[in-house]
């Protein structure tokens, strides 16, 4: 495996990606990076420090002041900023729903891609997931994979997940679905890194398998292209 750099996973939320990717990462003795948890960790500064929104300047600034750190070897990744552990602080209701405008902005890509790609310099192995992984982060990457599924699916996947958190307890399946429309939407439809399925990528369609499945299809791929 050393011959090996960096496996990306991408795709729409409630793919899976971020699951599969921690559980391959694990499986490979690999380090495993969250790169939205990179963007939330800004949004978070951000509305800390009531820094306007739409203000790109501003947050662009911010983005060059925040230390953010990621611990790889950990699944789901510790996340620090400015040294204080903010691994929960980032999954708040508020920023899941604020993120989009930092991460849509092109100087904040190009501040934290550049970290990303740091992480990757240092790791041996990493598996790398988000939305632009293949397609700008690492393009030349040993492997890709696009994760995708059917709206429904994806979107059941979403509300079960926030019915077991206390803040989304009461979240309508309706509701979700509709949220993750505007969000796949925006994803695609915007200027800077629109997600779409890198060059080479193997695409896998999750909708109709478990989590174990999924992992293993891509293992196969890798282990059988690495030999």
């Amino acid at each position: 495996m050393s011959e090996w750099k960096v496996i990306t996973i991408d795709g729409p939320a409630g793919s899976g990606k971020s699951t599969v990717a921690a559980l391959l990462a694990e499986r490979l003795g690999a380090g495993f990076l969250d790169t939205g948890a990179m963007y939330r960790a800004v949004t978070l500064a951000a509305l800390q420090q009531n820094v306007d929104l739409d203000d790109r300047q501003a947050l662009t600034n911010l983005a060059r002041q925040c230390r953010i750190e990621i611990a790889v070897k950990e699944k789901p990744n510790q996340v620090k900023l400015n040294d204080r552990d903010v691994t929960e602080a980032i999954r708040a209701p508020e920023v899941t729903d604020s993120a989009h405008k930092v991460a849509s902005l092109q100087a904040v890509r190009e501040i934290l891609v550049a970290q990303q790609r740091q992480i990757a310099a240092e790791t041996r192995l990493l598996v790398a997931e988000g939305r632009d992984q293949g397609t700008v982060v690492f393009p030349q990457a040993d492997f890709k994979f696009y994760l995708d599924a059917a709206p429904a699916c994806r979107a059941r996947r979403r509300w079960r997940q926030l019915k077991r958190s206390e803040s989304r307890a009461n979240i309508s399946y309706q509701e979700v679905l509709s949220a993750q429309r505007q969000r796949d939407q925006r994803d695609a439809g915007r200027s800077v890194s629109p997600m779409k399925i890198p060059p080479g990528a193997i695409v896998i369609d999750t909708t109709d398998m478990t989590i174990e499945q999924v992992v293993q299809e891509i293992y196969r791929h890798v282990t059988e292209g690495a030999g």
